[in-house]
């Protein structure tokens, strides 16, 4: 027990686990496939909302791959100035725009590749520890509350993906993290640089997401509850943050019809009513564990329960039910401010996206990207639950911070393994078998109208998620318009080893038939629509 005393009264056993974190940031960066969210990131960087935007398409024309590939390299093209990136975000609707300008400034300092790109987000995250630990610090009045907060924190498997993904959403959290920070120091002191640094980390939040204004609800809450004294200068310094986000929400408000549009895809028909509370229920375990790919339809999980999943659900019942303790012990044992301070920053949010889900018929829950928000309060009232148990039960604290970060630990470790992976399910390994088709080919051309299953909108952004991602050089591409007539003469037979057919149009199919005949032939895949071959002769 003594040896169990020292281990939690020191810092090297937090440090040891936030270096472990903070190294896995690093660890197989590149592995994962640049999917389709990051491809249409870096597009955003000029305006653009598919890749024809910014590109000819050099269509009925067989073209290598570095040209596909090159679309989303701007450094090479000198009409690509900083102030035409600008014009361009600026003019392009977005709720995120504060990432997509950043990012033009990183790229041009430290390179665009897909690992550089990632490692904005590897940055940002380490920006965040000083103000993770900051918060718990104050909060709780004591430095390991700290190193216990930042600890998890860094082996979040939930904050871990983020870290490695080229998206805004650590970004996101970062803003976040600073502005409870900025509020904690705001309402506790009352000084002049602590009310301005909330009011600029409150405007930056908002460009980086437009869902921080919600957030900002959940201070006032707080202010308005629980710190009187505080209520003019914080009416005062919202203000000033309505005024600098006035211009970009009033363009966002002319748009709206775009946004609904845009957000459609979370529907879903005959949607039960607990659908919601299981996805949210789910997120707040994810904070530390996600080692399966649990997918995100309950009708999958139940018609393929393994011993895996059951032994996970086990941990994750575990992880649910300290979550809860640690929120009764919180509202037991700590003063009602510091109390209400991390639950007004957690409950709000939950309430109203699971209503909203209701409401609309929707199952933004179970994408639990939109809730990294409330990771940051769930780190905290963990972090209070391992505190509250050193000085009675030490065992029990040991037992949680060793469990939780081991948990975290091959959590990252399991994310890092899967080359395309995404919060569950297995439907975009299509992309990584087309990939890697593609490169395993000695000299292969590929044919394509860039329509996946008569999708023209999203057709064009599979196919650039795979193109991208293929290693090798060695690679064709001939984007056909669907009734281009002679292609056979157009294709120099014996220059390739393979000729693959994907993602074509109906239309493009048919013309393909009745110019090759039964050389046309199907190659059938577990996931996504067929891959075809025309068989050389």
């Amino acid at each position: 027990m003594k040896t169990i005393q020292l281990l939690l009264s020191r810092p090297w056993l937090y440090l040891v686990i936030i270096l472990i974190g903070i190294g896995f940031k690093w660890y197989a960066i590149d592995y994962k496939m640049m999917w389709y969210d990051e491809i249409a990131t870096v597009l955003q960087i000029q305006g653009a909302d598919n890749f024809f935007d910014v590109d000819s398409t050099q269509l009925n024309t067989i073209v290598p791959i570095s040209h596909y590939k090159g679309i989303l390299q701007y450094s090479n093209k000198p009409q690509i100035t900083f102030a035409s990136e600008m014009q361009a975000q600026i003019h392009n609707m977005n709720l995120n725009p504060l990432h997509y300008m950043l990012l033009s400034v990183w790229y041009r300092i430290f390179g665009e590749s897909l690992v550089w790109y990632r490692l904005f987000s590897v940055f940002v995250f380490l920006l965040s520890l000083p103000f993770k630990y900051g918060i718990a610090k104050e909060l709780f009045r004591l430095q390991t509350a700290g190193l216990i907060a930042v600890a998890l924190f860094s082996v979040s498997p939930f904050i871990h993906y983020f870290a490695q993904e080229l998206r805004y959403y650590m970004l996101w959290a970062f803003l976040l993290i600073a502005l409870h920070y900025f509020l904690l120091k705001s309402v506790l002191y009352n000084k002049n640089q602590w009310w301005i640094g909330y009011g600029i980390c409150a405007v930056l939040s908002l460009y980086a997401s437009t869902l921080s204004g919600f957030i900002i609800f959940e201070h006032a809450l707080i202010v308005f509850m629980l710190f009187k004294h505080a209520r003019i200068r914080f009416f005062v310094v919202i203000l000033f943050v309505i005024v600098l986000y006035a211009p970009w929400f009033l363009y966002v408000y002319s748009n709206k019809q775009e946004v609904y549009q845009s957000l459609s895809w979370h529907k879903f028909e005959g949607l039960p009513l607990w659908a919601p509370l299981l996805g949210f229920v789910l997120g707040l375990v994810r904070t530390f564990s996600f080692y399966l790919q649990y997918t995100l339809f309950w009708d999958d999980v139940l018609s393929a329960i393994n011993t895996a999943m059951i032994v996970e659900t086990i941990f994750n019942i575990i992880i649910l039910i300290f979550i809860i303790v640690s929120a009764k012990r919180l509202i037991q044992y700590e003063s009602p401010k510091t109390a209400w301070f991390v639950l007004l920053i957690l409950i709000p949010g939950l309430v109203f996206f699971w209503g909203l889900d209701i409401v609309r018929n929707a199952i933004t829950t179970h994408w639990w990207r939109y809730y990294i928000f409330n990771t940051i309060p769930v780190i905290l009232l963990v972090t209070y639950g391992i505190y509250s148990y050193m000085h009675k039960s030490k065992g029990i604290a040991f037992l949680f911070i060793i469990g939780l970060s081991s948990i975290s630990i091959y959590s990252m470790y399991a994310i890092s393994q899967e080359k395309y992976w995404y919060l569950g399910g297995n439907w975009q390994q299509e992309f990584v078998d087309n990939a890697q088709t593609l490169t395993q080919a000695t000299k292969p051309l590929v044919i394509s109208d860039f329509i996946r299953l008569q999708n023209p909108w999203e057709g064009p952004m599979h196919t650039m998620e795979v193109l991208v991602n293929c290693n090798s050089e060695n690679i064709d591409v001939l984007r056909l318009s669907a009734n281009k007539e002679n292609i056979k003469s157009m294709i120099p037979l014996h220059t390739y080893t393979d000729i693959f057919v994907m993602y074509a149009s109906d239309e493009l199919l048919q013309n393909l038939q009745n110019q090759f005949g039964n050389s046309l032939k199907i190659i059938e895949r577990k996931q996504g629509p067929p891959l075809w071959k025309i068989e050389l002769e």
